[in-house]
């Protein structure tokens, strides 16, 4: 799979009117496209048949490279989160009552105790066996207020399940791109990153732009080299989260520089596969505490808007 990005000077309708009358009924297949963003998603074969009519819109070009999710398995333990970012303290004024958070992720087990009827909807890109990271990071942000397991941060949000990433944590940046896209049209008020690239991709900060520029929260995990922050975390526009750990200092782990937030990614007990929980480190994990901090404050601000009648 290839990714081109054209200068947005192009006549993008007209490139993508060419590869139509090219493939024929093969184009909706073969090509995936972004018009808002002058951005084409299509296999190495079709590139390289087309390469002619490419060179003549001089686009960028990146391999579809694959994108890990920031965290990393430990011991089993109570979470401590919830209480340090102020979680119950903030429900006096929201618990995310009809706030939309997307997660690309893994995918989240709808069947957990503690996650059921909290997803309504979503997407998947990938299909087969889910992975368990997606939902560690789902019960961070909304496990429900059941007297039992534990409690998210925001316990009354919807989540919805894009499902970029394959069981082994790794995703292709078109499925990436493709799940930002459907965030964005599906009205989503927070969306949850918690993976990174060292690779910037032209595509993806174009995507990313779009979502600001729709009003969208997008949160990202800093990453865990301990070195520069990854992409989309770098983008301007994102909050990139560094984790910390119970002391309230930056984990070694944690990548460092202009963070737009620290939140609790050390040993943090959440919600696993088959109905269980796992503790797990990364900055995956903090970014998941400012999503469903980020979700209280949205809530927050839609009940003053139904107070006063007001948009």
């Amino acid at each position: 799979m290839k990714i081109l990005t054209f200068d947005r000077q192009v006549s993008f309708q007209e490139l993508v009117k060419e590869f139509r009358k090219r493939a024929g009924e093969s184009f909706k297949k073969e090509v995936c496209h972004f018009s808002d963003i002058s951005c084409l998603c299509l296999s190495k074969e079709w590139y390289e048949n087309n390469i002619d009519l490419l060179k003549k819109y001089q686009p960028m070009i990146e391999d579809n490279v694959r994108v890990k999710v920031h965290g990393e398995e430990v011991k089993d333990q109570f979470p401590w989160g919830v209480d340090y970012v102020g979680g119950q303290r903030l429900w006096k004024k929201s618990m995310g009552e009809g706030v939309k958070v997307g997660i690309i992720d893994t995918g989240i087990s709808r069947k957990h105790p503690d996650l059921k009827g909290q997803v309504a909807g979503g997407v998947d890109f990938v299909k087969g066996k889910i992975g368990g990271h997606g939902t560690h990071v789902a019960g961070t942000i909304a496990a429900l207020l059941n007297n039992k397991g534990i409690v998210g941060i925001a316990p009354k949000v919807k989540l919805y399940d894009i499902r970029a990433f394959a069981q082994d944590g790794t995703a292709s940046m078109s499925d990436i791109i493709k799940g930002i896209d459907w965030c964005i049209r599906n009205g989503m008020h927070v969306i949850n990153m918690s993976f990174g690239s060292d690779q910037s991709s032209e595509a993806l900060y174009r995507m990313i732009q779009k979502g600001t520029k729709a009003g969208i929260i997008m949160v990202a995990s800093a990453g865990n080299s301990g070195g520069a922050i990854e992409y989309p975390g770098a983008y301007k526009g994102v909050i990139s989260v560094g984790a910390l750990t119970k002391e309230g200092k930056l984990a070694d782990f944690s990548s460092r520089g202009k963070l737009g937030a620290k939140a609790p990614g050390v040993e943090i007990y959440s919600t696993w596969l088959e109905g269980k929980y796992k503790t797990l480190d990364g900055t995956s994990m903090a970014a998941a505490h400012v999503s469903g901090l980020a979700a209280l404050r949205v809530g927050e601000r839609l009940i003053k808007s139904k107070k006063t009648g007001r948009k």
